[in-house]
């Protein structure tokens, strides 16, 4: 079958997308149904409790949830005039692997097995084509981060119920109109010799298409980040990852760790843990002040600490410069009044950004020749 066929072509509006379930090799109609009898022997299960356990209760909404409780009036191609004949653009995602937990047996919730995901997302990439940035398509890294962790979570009886998440979740990330989820169970508990298990389901953008005028930033920020308690690299990466997962907030780039000693209210204290320090450089629709309160939420939830100025902390995010903005209030300065000096924030950022120029300061490489603290790339 094409996706023409499927319904992605022009012509082929009237006939809704088919929702499609196949087993390879000698069991075509073998299902998880099917399962039930030949994994035992024939047997129908004694107790629900024993052989076909229901998925983990959750006292919070699943992240898909709200996207999925949109599919029973899901629009079909008609509600997207952006998809042309004969398709759209596709990103592409080949066998994704995850060990899961998904099934209706206990031996399946307990053992777990192998699942492999497949996601076609179609998008119109020209945007992103044109000015060569990445937060103008889907960062297919994010995207198999975030299947990866939907079918992670709690586990669910059925494959279909696996996919609809999947295809939920596509369409938290903007810009993309149509995908098709395909989950492969080759493990399934059928005493039958055969390939693969595997359900493919196409779905369109619940909210039908996305204009791409509404998902495009409004300016560049420059974050610091600084770490000398606990698990520093960790910590470090943790952060650079819920930045850039953030609402409003785009990818652009992270720069390498670098080592520095701790600086206190009097001076560099070599008795204290050293910082390990980053830079990452992002676009974002959010305001200094919303991205400020972000970023304060990222470092309590790190276990972020303010009881000393300057104190060692587990971490510490600063906004460096907000699209080339000078402001000052209560809250916040920018750009930071004390970046131009400091060779932790330079450093990293020069490497990411060597053209770069601090407002009111000037060429951050001219800066960082000028800064009197120490800073070493971090090793590991």
């Amino acid at each position: 079958m094409t996706e023409r066929d499927a319904g992605l072509g022009r012509d082929a509006q009237q006939q809704p997308a088919a929702d499609m379930t196949r087993a390879s090799a000698a069991a075509p109609d073998a299902r998880e149904e099917s399962a039930a009898n030949a994994a035992t022997g024939g047997a129908t299960p004694s107790t629900p409790a024993a052989n076909a356990p229901t998925a983990f209760a959750t006292p919070h909404i699943h992240p898909a949830e709200a996207a999925i409780q949109l599919t029973p009036n899901r629009p079909g191609p008609a509600a997207h005039p952006a998809l042309p004949a004969p398709e759209l653009d596709r990103i592409v995602i080949d066998r994704l692997h995850v060990h899961g937990r998904h099934g209706v047996f206990a031996h399946e919730r307990a053992n777990g097995q192998d699942f492999y995901i497949d996601a076609e997302v179609w998008i119109d990439t020209r945007a992103a084509a044109a000015s060569d940035e990445i937060e103008q398509t889907v960062h297919y890294g994010h995207l198999m981060r975030a299947l990866y962790e939907v079918a992670m979570q709690e586990p669910v009886d059925l494959l279909e119920t696996l996919a609809e998440r999947l295809a939920a979740v596509t369409f938290a990330f903007p810009g993309p109109q149509a995908v098709r989820i395909t989950v492969h169970k080759p493990q399934a508990p059928v005493k039958l010799r055969f390939d693969d298990v595997m359900i493919s389901i196409l779905r369109y953008r619940p909210e039908g298409a996305q204009p791409i005028e509404a998902r495009r930033p409004s300016a560049r920020a420059v974050i610091a980040l600084g770490s000398n308690l606990g698990d520093r690299e960790a910590t470090i990466r943790d952060a650079f990852e819920e930045i850039e997962a953030l609402d409003g907030v785009w990818p652009h780039l992270r720069s390498s760790l670098y080592e520095t000693p701790a600086l206190t209210t009097h001076g560099v204290d070599e008795s204290a843990p050293a910082y390990l320090n980053a830079v990452i450089a992002v676009h974002t629709s959010l305001e200094p002040h919303e991205l400020l309160d972000q970023l304060q939420q990222i470092e309590t939830g790190h276990g972020r600490v303010r009881a000393e100025r300057w104190g060692s902390r587990t971490l510490d995010l600063d906004i460096v410069e907000h699209g080339g903005l000078q402001l000052h209030d209560a809250t916040l300065e920018l750009p930071h009044p004390r970046a131009f000096e400091r060779a932790f924030v330079l450093a990293p950022w020069a490497e990411i950004e060597p053209e770069a120029s601090l407002p009111g300061r000037g060429p951050i490489r001219e800066l960082l020749a000028n800064a009197a603290d120490r800073v070493e790339r971090y090793r590991g």
